[in-house]
């Protein structure tokens, strides 16, 4: 069993932060954080390809199950992508 100092220590150690973010499409504040693959289409000359950047940081909507990721996530999306698209572009050579 867990002591109450220990319990208390857990979560003062680590506080989660509440995010006062609302989702893009229905705009529920009710939001999940959760790692999962998000999809990013390419567009311009890459138009019709895809990059899949894994465990990326999302918040997920409850209501509508809207994937939205985190400012943490989004930072890995932009790196994923910039480095998805100069492989691409390596192979069409």
């Amino acid at each position: 069993m867990v002591s109450l100092t220990n319990l208390l220590a857990r979560f003062l150690r680590h506080p989660r932060p509440r995010s006062p973010r609302a989702c893009a499409q229905c705009h529920s504040q009710s939001l999940k954080r959760c790692l999962a693959t998000y999809p990013v289409p390419l567009t311009g000359r890459l138009r019709g390809r895809r990059v899949d950047v894994y465990r990326v940081e999302l918040d997920r909507c409850r209501d509508c199950g809207h994937l939205m990721p985190t400012p943490e996530g989004q930072a890995k999306v932009r790196r994923c992508v910039k480095v998805g698209k100069r492989a691409i572009l390596e192979s069409l050579r």
